[in-house]
């Protein structure tokens, strides 16, 4: 029986694809989540390695074996996946942010569960906003672009290519400017059904005083926030659909800035 011989260039091939497929899974929304076992994400983390394996160019391999370079070079991995998972946690932060704005709108703030992901507390609305957006977008195969983005990532950034230079920083920054926005939009028919009913039953009690205003008018805002969030539930996929395709192209966009 012959044994099985590897050669060093093929583990550091291996190896540099597996750094820049772990920098992903740590900050990748769903991968990263706490909820999934470790050793799932260790396995999934494994096969995709395996599988993107073939799509590096063994020309791009540093012929330094230093132990202090290739470290170096392992680091650069970890950090350029962590780039692209962090740019794309930020739209689904976003829809975390919705979420609390819609309990604070509601009444429901205080009102909070330990999030598994985060182990931190967040309201019932931001469960409910993340998961679907997380359902939406495993719909749509979102999962998919994080590895397609490892296997293009070769042919724009070569192995320790990653230069945090000024406009990747600005890129990112405006990026996280997004989470704002996206929550705002999100939020949006709910806010603006609330402030209409609240400036209603303001003008009801300087109408009629004799009407108790708290009593009354903590069910009827709850009430008219449910059902105008169950309205936008139907424009949600749209909303969600946009936002998900401009991640697309900034996730490819950022790998050139990358260069």
């Amino acid at each position: 029986m012959q044994p099985v011989l590897i050669s060093q260039e093929e583990v550091l091939r291996f190896s540099v694809v597996l750094f820049r497929v772990a920098g992903i899974m740590a900050f990748a929304p769903f991968f990263s989540s706490r909820a999934i076992p470790y050793q799932v994400r260790v396995a999934v983390t494994l096969a995709a390695a395996v599988v993107l394996y073939p799509s590096m160019p063994a020309a791009q391999l540093p012929n330094d074996s230093c132990l202090g370079f290739l470290a170096n070079v392992c680091l650069g991995e970890v950090m350029l996946g962590m780039v692209l998972g962090l740019a794309a946690s930020f739209v689904f932060a976003g829809m975390q942010l919705a979420g609390q704005i819609i309990a604070f709108q509601l009444g429901f703030s205080i009102i909070n569960l330990i999030d598994p992901q985060s182990d931190v507390e967040t309201s019932v609305i931001s469960f409910l906003q993340y998961y679907l957006g997380i359902l939406f977008f495993l719909l749509i195969n979102g999962h998919h672009w994080f590895f397609l983005a490892v296997s293009e990532s070769f042919q724009y950034l070569p192995v320790q290519g990653l230069v945090l230079n000024p406009s990747l920083v600005r890129e990112i920054i405006r990026l996280s400017a997004q989470i704002l926005v996206a929550g705002v939009q999100i939020a949006a028919p709910v806010i603006a059904v609330t402030l209409i009913s609240d400036v209603v039953l303001a003008l009801l009690g300087r109408a009629a005083p004799q009407i108790h205003i708290l009593i009354v008018g903590l069910p009827l805002k709850s009430l008219v926030g449910f059902a105008a969030m169950s309205i936008s539930f139907y424009f949600l996929p749209r909303l969600l659909g946009k936002y998900y395709l401009r991640l697309h192209h900034e996730l490819f966009a950022i790998l050139h800035r990358m260069a």
